[in-house]
């Protein structure tokens, strides 16, 4: 069984034990979100309607999975993984009240929260559960997780089994992938436990490619009400003048204009993703026993001073890519494609083209400061610069010689035909700096690039990490309560979650 990416916001709570649903009685957990999770206290009168930027299309069908930040941020109120992450790192119970580890961790049993239900009042049974994993992980992004098969003990019971033993509970199960849901006939929306669900219709209004998705709280509990609207073709700035209450960016001006504005609050989330560079010409070199040369750490921190417009730190050690031991072999990833590159040079790193390209996703801004950044200290001699020596040692071939080397822009397409193939000299991409499993990771980016597992090179030498970012949430202050997981996904609070 295939599976992925991000937390149910919703479940960061850890939280709701209900004895049913609609208006019956609510029955509250004991143990509530740590106080530090409350990122923006709640107004002191309730709140009618809270309306929330979304940048990216919501599409109903990926429910509960989550392919963008704007369904993160929606499907995260509405659906409930069987385990969530806090702020603090803690683990808490969402679905699942309880766990246990068997087979010295490579088998994982969750036992069903007792009174746990549906929008509808069905139960939540572990049936459902099995259904809702098997619909979200048909894509390929989700091959790896490392789950090998899952078995259901009675209404409340699964055994959840794993090819490697986890001596915690994984964190895999917090990914989008693993949360639960159901399909309805009835609802165009599948059917959710998160503490809101989607307003009747389920349509949105104004219009199928823009408009407002409307969520309410669920189980008879008290408001606001929550209207996501659809905003990509306005600034993001006039919107904060009256038409949204709450938007998560990383646009270093929207950022800077709310600091100037008194009735907006600013709160930086968890540096939540990190830049790397590929280099095809560094792969070569290791792959025939070249000794890796690191960049130091002045240079990260200044390419996060100079080069990006954005909230961005130079490169911390460690991360998740230097502790991969018990990762077993990422090649297995992509066993197919191995072969075909194995016993010949990346076109990428050939020595005697004209030119050679640092390319990157188009949309990506960050990316393209970084690649321009480093084309522009690649045509600085190394001998009057510290920065273009420290590079030039890290990736062959930057320097010297007679190549032209550019930073170029693609499109998503063009960007992962060239990843795959290790066609071009260099690449900038983003990996999540906080991953719900690291293996997964792992995996994922060998899928990406075969090319980086071929040559029996270690993940942690190959790749050379340059930056890391973060977005930050911008609110109406006195309008809105929020909290946000580890991951930095944000909860809009209602009555149930903010009671303490």
């Amino acid at each position: 069984m295939r599976i992925t990416n991000v937390i149910t916001a919703a479940c960061v709570v850890g939280l709701i034990t209900l004895a049913s649903c609609g208006r019956r009685p609510v029955t509250l957990p004991e143990l509530m979100l740590p106080p530090e999770c409350e990122i923006l206290p709640g107004p002191a009168k309730q709140t009618d309607t809270v309306r929330v930027a979304l940048f990216d299309v919501v599409d109903p069908h990926h429910a509960p999975k989550a392919h963008n930040a704007g369904e993160r941020l929606v499907f995260g109120h509405l659906y409930e993984t069987l385990i969530a992450v806090d702020c603090l790192g803690e683990m808490w119970g969402c679905l699942a009240g309880s766990w246990k580890r068997g087979e010295g961790g490579r088998r994982w049993t969750f036992e069903l929260r007792e009174g746990a239900r549906f929008w509808d009042g069905t139960p939540v049974t572990a049936r459902d559960v099995i259904l809702s994993w098997g619909h979200t992980a048909a894509g390929p992004v989700t091959r790896g997780a490392g789950i090998d098969s899952v078995v259901i003990d009675g209404e409340r019971t699964l055994h959840v089994h794993f090819e490697r033993p986890h001596r915690k509970i994984p964190r895999i199960l917090t990914a989008s992938a693993f949360a639960v849901a159901k399909r309805s006939w009835e609802s165009y929306w599948p059917l959710g436990s998160g503490p809101y669900r989607i307003a009747p219709s389920g349509e949105r209004s104004g219009g199928a490619n823009e408009g407002t998705i409307t969520a309410l709280p669920a189980f008879g509990v008290q408001g606001p009400i929550i209207k996501f609207a659809e905003v990509a073709r306005y600034d993001a700035r006039d919107l904060l003048e009256g038409a949204i209450d709450c938007m998560v960016t990383a646009d270093p001006a929207v950022i800077e204009y709310a600091a100037h504005r008194p009735r907006l609050a600013s709160i930086a989330l968890p540096w939540d993703r990190a830049y790397v560079l590929l280099s095809t010409s560094r792969l070569e070199e290791l792959r025939w026993g070249g000794a890796p040369v690191t960049v130091p750490q002045d240079l990260w921190d200044r390419l996060a001073r100079d080069a990006v417009r954005g909230d961005a730190r130079g490169h911390r050690s460690p991360s998740w890519w230097y502790d991969l031991d018990g990762c077993g072999d990422l090649s297995t990833a992509v066993p197919w494609f191995l072969s075909v590159i194995r016993d010949s040079a990346l076109r990428g790193a050939d020595s005697s083209l004209d030119l050679r390209r640092i390319i990157y996703d188009s949309n990506d801004p960050v990316a393209r400061d970084l690649a321009e950044r480093i084309v522009a200290l690649a045509a600085t001699d190394p001998l009057v610069s510290a920065e273009a020596a420290a590079l030039s040692l890290a990736i062959p071939g930057l320097t010297g010689g007679t190549a032209t080397i550019i930073a170029e822009g693609v499109t998503e397409s063009e960007l992962g035909s060239s990843l795959r193939a290790g066609d071009d000299f260099a690449y900038i991409v983003s990996v999540p700096l906080r991953p719900h499993d690291p293996c997964h990771e792992a995996r994922a980016l060998v899928g990406r690039a075969p090319w980086l597992a071929a040559f029996e090179v270690d993940l942690s030498e190959a790749l050379i990490p340059l930056v890391e970012t973060r977005r930050h949430v911008l609110a109406r202050s006195g309008a809105v309560g929020l909290l946000a997981d580890w991951y930095g996904n944000i909860l809009i609070a209602n009555e149930m979650l903010l009671r303490r």
